[in-house]
């Protein structure tokens, strides 16, 4: 590790830098003056020297700090020790200036309320890279990570059922940092393929699907590289006989490449099923291409990898490698978790894990973990990808757990080196660290020869954003939650001292042999452990705050809630907005909320979230709404927030701060992530609504003698505010919004067939109306609801005036046949494909098909319909004519037409069109000719027949008696 004596020779700085020493970079001249530095300004805030001469040095150090904290909390492998205490020496302090340098270093990370996690190792290296490379301020690649990590230290790693980290990340708790990581982004000028790929992934992160796919795309194309998510015959499983098709990703580097790993990497776990084999088995007798034989199905596959057999395919570049895992996370994390998705993921971590060539260790173990990500959800590898992300998280916590040093002076006799006594750096509370410091793993330790070195795991570290150690065990231990050990689970999460993810573990798991009631032990237990980080003992004074507050192996089944009901410890945890916010859940208490505001100075929105929903249980719209107007004050990035401020301002009635929050919620969600048909129905209501208001409000005017014309549009002499006011409350505008927004929201809800019926409502009320809208509206609501009673006659019977028989049609003989394309042409479609088909017994559709047979001279057609309209409104006499028809109608009334007047009435005004079809157009069929006047009457006897006792005073028998005449 180079001199351990003497200090490091400056102009030997980026050399050690790149071999992967950090530790002895820290330990040159340089490097001390810079800890002496970033001591002192914690004591006394200044800005890291500007000396440009220094300039170049000082990023030497502080990406050497920055690399070491990342060795000792993602990489690994292990600090050396020896040099680590010289280290934590050059800080130069006493152990109580090293806990308040620990107080000061998580109080200077925290953001919006929300503290980093307290047990990071090394902390005080993050915080002076962070110090160093922030205020050199020329560098944006170097600046965009350390705010990345900055986010990954605050996130809690809460990740609900989500397939991965990612997915569980609902809404941004720190929007300020988040917002300037974004900026960053965005903003970023290099465009070589590393850079776009790292982009790329920060976008995951930060649930930006949309933005993360055109990154990566643009990565893609940069480099050239070439893959694709084909089939080709296999077997899948040891008893399979024939070959079926396969999912396989296909993939190739372009160019000459260095593999930028050694001869070693983790060791995978072996899948050792019963049925399923190792790996796909595909065939051989495919010749060179082995994707299937037709032509079409080749044409699929680019050219460039017509010539690659799945089993058989090149190594790859590590950066195009990375480009899989992120095509594999981004598929994962925005997809849902079946098994689909599943089928279509694990292609692209299985063609990364069989690259038989060198790959990175850091890459290895990346596409390891997202193999076991996407294992856990099939019921065939779900044990293997449990094990197997156990390992990788042996693995990690193996490679960055540092001895205990007072148990190694113990083995050794007691011996101090140089008799100077141990400081560890960065463990906050250090009465509160791991008694046991020797982690096992799963697999046997690995020998020296056969790991990494630093330099080659943290060279790909920022490009595949790693996930730091604690959030892979919390995600393992989700993991063991999923498939039912959540004894498992409860015991990763205390080892980790994340103790609101233990009280939410005992609240959602109510004890099973409870004798109180089910759920009331387990609630107990976490209200019990929330109050122990947060309150003193019951009688204890509050300057005795610290005591017992982070003990590693408290036994929590003594911690009693009745224990701590003293004053609050002072400091707060570094999270203790959080558990105010779990407490007033668990309580339901309003001072804990408004307590978890106030410790964070008014910046943790979740707090206002909480208040908000607590008002609502309470009937206080108005509080609730003022609660939830200042957690998107603070956080104006959340689509949650704003969707649930937009909800409450609708249900006050005050639709234009409504419409306002939903265009908020849309605005600040990913494309295909946080906004859903929901929200955009919601805002098509809050426009509805609007308009309602301004036809009354205009109505009223017209009353008042004001002209409505005059109040909607603009003046010559009006500004151009006022102009977009009027503009923005016109009527047409705002039934238009509301329009497109119900579009929209159905177009993301395909099946939601209220939503479309919403569609067809509004399009309906334009002017001209909107046919394309109604027609799609009424194509999905047929498709989703296959029943007659789901769509609006009065709304068909517009359709077909509007878009058909107002056209006029050339003059022939023949059935005229509507051109292709034209409206009419998907109207006439849509009747006689959609609505025939699905008529049973509403007669008013039948009266519409008749009318377009007639338009288009299909005069067959029309008699045809207009018999089975006569037959429909006959068949509710009980008898039922026509199969599947009912005695009762959409309405719920009586059919009846023996008994129910309007049925009557329906009875003789479908004979008098029956009578007038036959009379107009029987003579042009000749099937019919000259019989129509005989079909004529024996439909008006028949009626007449049936309903003489009933209605023979009334005003319709006298009106087929007329139609008799007639016919004679």
């Amino acid at each position: 590790m180079g001199s351990q004596n003497g200090d490091t020779p400056v102009s030997s700085l980026p050399e050690l830098l790149e071999q992967g020493k950090y530790l002895e970079v820290l330990l040159s001249e340089p490097g001390k003056a810079l800890i002496r530095s970033y001591v002192h300004q914690q004591q006394s805030p200044s800005p890291p020297p500007q000396d440009q001469n220094h300039n170049s040095n000082s990023k030497i150090v502080g990406l050497a700090a920055f690399n070491a904290f990342l060795q000792g909390n993602v990489t690994g492998p292990v600090l050396d020790d020896t040099l680590l205490s010289r280290v934590e020496k050059a800080f130069g302090m006493t152990e109580n200036q090293r806990k308040d340098l620990a107080r000061r270093c998580l109080a200077e990370l925290q953001v919006d309320g929300v503290g980093v996690y307290a047990y990071v190792p090394l902390l005080e290296l993050f915080g002076l890279a962070r110090w160093v490379l922030l205020g050199l301020g020329d560098d944006e690649k170097e600046r965009l990570r350390v705010n990345v990590w900055h986010y990954k230290l605050l996130t809690e790693p809460s990740l609900g059922s989500g397939s991965s980290f990612n997915k569980g990340l609902q809404w941004c708790e720190v929007p300020s940092l988040r917002a300037e990581i974004e900026r960053a982004l965005e903003g970023g000028q290099e465009k070589d393929g590393e850079a776009l790929v790292e982009r790329a992934m920060v976008w995951i992160m930060l649930g930006q699907e949309k933005k993360a796919r055109g990154v990566l795309e643009e990565a893609r194309r940069e480099r050239g590289f070439v893959y694709t998510l084909t089939g080709a015959l296999g077997k899948r499983t040891k008893f399979q006989e024939r070959s079926t098709s396969q999912l396989v990703v296909l993939a190739r580097s372009k160019g000459a490449f260095e593999s930028g790993g050694g001869e070693v990497r983790p060791e995978g776990l072996k899948l050792n099923d019963d049925t399923l084999l190792e790996e796909l088995k595909f065939d051989k007798e495919g010749g060179e291409t082995d994707i299937g034989e037709r032509d079409d199905e080749k044409e699929d596959v680019p050219v460039e990898l017509r010539d690659i057999k799945p089993d058989e395919q090149p190594q790859l570049a590590p950066l195009d490698q990375i480009i899989l895992l992120a095509e594999a996370t981004l598929k994962d994390a925005f997809s849902p978790a079946d098994t689909l998705t599943s089928e279509e993921v694990l292609p692209f971590a299985v063609r990364v894990i069989s690259d038989q060539g060198k790959t990175n260790w850091q890459i290895y173990t990346h596409a390891l973990l997202v193999r076991s990500r996407i294992e856990v959800h099939r019921s065939r590898t779900m044990e293997r990808g449990v094990l197997q992300m156990q390992a990788v998280v042996d693995q990690v916590v193996v490679d960055t757990t540092q001895p205990d040093r007072a148990q190694t002076q113990e083995e050794k006799g007691g011996e101090e080196e140089n008799g100077v006594p141990e400081i560890k750096v960065s463990v906050h509370g250090d009465e509160a660290a791991p008694v046991d410091n020797k982690p096992k793993s799963f697999f046997p330790a690995a020998k020296p020869s056969e790991t990494a070195p630093p330099e080659v795991r943290l060279r790909y570290i920022h490009t595949l954003s790693s996930p730091p150690r604690w959030h892979l065990e919390s995600e393992l231990a989700y993991s063991w939650a999923g498939v039912g050990s959540l004894v498992s689970a409860m015991e990763i999460f205390k080892r980790l001292r994340l103790w609101a993810e233990v009280a939410l573990c005992y609240a959602s798991n109510a004890a099973r042999e409870d004798e109180g009631g089910r759920g009331k032990d387990g609630e107990a237990r976490a209200k019990a452990i929330l109050r122990w980080r947060l309150f003193n003992k019951t009688g204890t004074a509050p300057e005795n705050s610290e005591q017992d507050a982070d003990e590693e192996d408290v036994d929590l089944d003594k911690i009693r809630e009745a224990d701590y009901h003293g004053p609050q410890r002072t400091p707060p945890p570094s999270n203790a907005p959080r558990l105010w916010c779990l407490l007033g859940d668990l309580e339901n208490e309003k001072k804990y909320y408004e307590r978890a505001w106030e410790i964070s100075g008014q910046r943790y929105a979740r707090a206002q979230k909480s208040l908000g929903e607590y008002y609502l249980q309470q009937k206080d719209l108005l509080s609730a709404r003022d609660a939830y107007k200042q957690a998107v004050h603070v956080n104006r990035l959340s689509n949650e927030l704003w969707n649930r401020l937009g909800d409450i301002s609708l249900r006050m009635g005050e639709f234009a701060d409504a419409a306002e929050a939903f265009s908020r919620a849309i605005s600040s969600s990913d494309s295909n992530g946080g906004e859903d048909a929901r929200t955009w129905s919601n805002l098509g209501s809050a426009f509805y609504s609007l308009y309602v208001e301004r036809v009354k409000e205009l109505r009223q005017q017209n009353e008042n003698g004001v002209s409505a014309e005059s109040a909607a549009v603009p003046g010559d002499d009006e500004d151009e505010e006022t102009v977009e006011k009027k503009e923005a409350k016109d009527p047409k505008t705002l039934l238009t919004q509301s329009l497109h927004a119900y579009k929209k929201g159905a177009s993301i809800s395909h099946d939601n067939w209220r939503i479309w019926d919403n569609v067809i409502t509004l399009a309906s009320r334009l002017r001209p109306i909107a046919i394309q809208e109604i027609l799609l509206g009424l194509q999905h609501v047929v498709r989703i609801r296959k029943s007659e009673d789901a769509v609006d006659v009065d709304v068909l019977r517009l359709l077909l005036n509007e878009a058909v028989l107002s056209v006029e049609k050339p003059a022939g003989t023949g059935i005229y046949d509507p051109p292709r394309g034209s409206t009419e042409r998907a109207v006439v479609q849509f009747l006689e494909t959609s609505i025939v088909p699905l008529t049973t017994a509403r007669s008013e559709f039948w009266e519409l098909i008749t009318r377009e047979r007639v338009w288009k001279r299909d005069f067959a057609g029309a008699i045809d319909a207009a018999e089975k309209a006569w037959r429909a409104a006959m068949g509710g006499a009980g008898g039922g004519l026509l199969p599947g028809s009912s005695s009762t109608g959409p309405d719920g009334k009586s059919r009846n037409w023996l008994e129910d007047k309007d049925a009557w009435a329906l009875v003789v005004e479908r004979t008098d069109e029956l009578v007038s079809v036959l009379e107009n157009y029987g003579d042009e069929v000749p099937e019919i000719g000259g019989k129509w006047k005989g079909k004529a009457r024996l439909a008006v006897r028949s009626v007449m027949g049936k309903g003489k006792e009933a209605w023979e005073d009334t005003e319709e028998w006298d009106r087929l008696k007329g139609l008799l005449e007639g016919l004679k």
